[in-house]
């Protein structure tokens, strides 16, 4: 009997540290549904992804990307400087198009592909055998819950969780502070992007949400799709106290809205608020929690009265330096 229960324990032992060795094992797979409710199916312990890369920095599991991740061209370059486990990664995109063949030899486990923005990648993935996980983001809801998942599919749940708690924190600074405007007094705001000054976000667009969180209303939120364009004399008769600019800027700039002859009589020129989103690493109004800090910009520059004591470049280094490789927007080159 006591043969029997050294043996038995001694099994447990082998079978346990085998558990906690942290090498992946290839017969353990596992099924997660992604934001598109499909049913994916890969490996438990994940050490090879690609795709998502500013939510993968975030979660501090870059040491598993096979690829450089952060497609922003700035901010790579940024990377690039900084970090030479990034500079050592090899890039996928060819042409602002993920090069399917190049991510095949990756051998990635995983792969994590924006719903919306890589809608041809991904058939083009799944059609070459890689696993595809779909995240969404057209709402600060559904870029926190790619969050979770992509957390859970990765096993650092704890992770995850920090994250969205720093980002509802901040998003809980800007409500207090701009949740009393009285509906007549907030903003009016056209959000323009990224081909011209008369491409404006629409109501089902995530700027909508940034716009409506730092206290104000997108005077395109009745219409519909993604990028509409209007005419001068729809933006003359929106009449909006401010027009930002998103960070797909593309060919024209706050100064071209200032000197066009369209624009002369429309209230945000004539009182000089034209703002261009920050953007000269990477983009503060793209799907990704981290827009988080383009609420906050957008409300401190709609309202600085009532932010007088928030240092938003002190937040968003901060907030990189926690969730972006361990390296402040400043030292990244960021400007506001």
């Amino acid at each position: 009997m006591i043969r029997m229960t050294l043996l038995i324990l001694s099994v447990c032992s082998i079978v346990l540290g085998a558990c906690n060795s942290g090498s992946p094992q290839v017969d353990q797979m596992v099924s997660y549904r992604d934001q598109e409710g499909n049913l994916v199916q890969v490996p438990r312990h994940i050490i090879r992804i690609s795709g998502e890369g500013g939510i993968v920095y975030a979660l501090k599991q870059q040491d598993k990307l096979v690829d450089r991740g952060i497609y922003y061209t700035q901010e790579a370059k940024a990377m690039e400087r900084l970090d030479p486990k990034f500079a050592a990664r090899p890039t996928i995109l060819q042409d602002k198009y993920t090069n399917c063949e190049a991510l095949v030899a990756l051998r990635p486990q995983i792969v994590f592909a924006n719903a919306a923005y890589h809608k041809t990648d991904k058939e083009q993935m799944e059609r070459a055998g890689l696993k595809v996980f779909a995240v969404k983001g057209e709402t600060i809801e559904e870029s926190f819950e790619s969050v979770r998942l992509i957390g859970q599919v990765l096993g650092c749940e704890d992770n995850a969780r920090i994250y969205l708690d720093e980002c509802r924190r901040l998003l809980k600074l800007v409500d207090d502070r701009t949740k009393d405007i009285p509906a007549e007094k907030r903003l009016k705001v056209m959000f323009a992007g990224p081909k011209s000054v008369y491409t404006v976000a629409t109501g089902e667009m995530l700027q909508t949400e940034i716009i409506r969180r730092a206290g104000a209303e997108n005077v395109a939120s009745g219409l519909k799709g993604f990028w509409c364009d209007v005419s001068p004399e729809q933006v003359a008769l929106w009449n909006p106290d401010v027009i930002f600019i998103g960070s797909s800027k593309g060919n024209f700039g706050v100064e071209m809205v200032y000197n066009s002859t369209q624009f002369k009589t429309v209230k945000a020129v004539k009182e000089h608020r034209v703002f261009a989103f920050p953007s000269n690493i990477g983009w503060w109004d793209y799907p990704a929690p981290h827009c988080v800090m383009g609420v906050i910009w957008a409300a401190k520059t709609m309202y600085p009265d009532r932010f007088t004591d928030v240092d938003v470049l002190k937040i968003a280094d901060d907030f990189y330096s926690n969730y972006r490789g361990g390296y402040t927007f400043t030292a990244l080159g960021g400007k506001l």
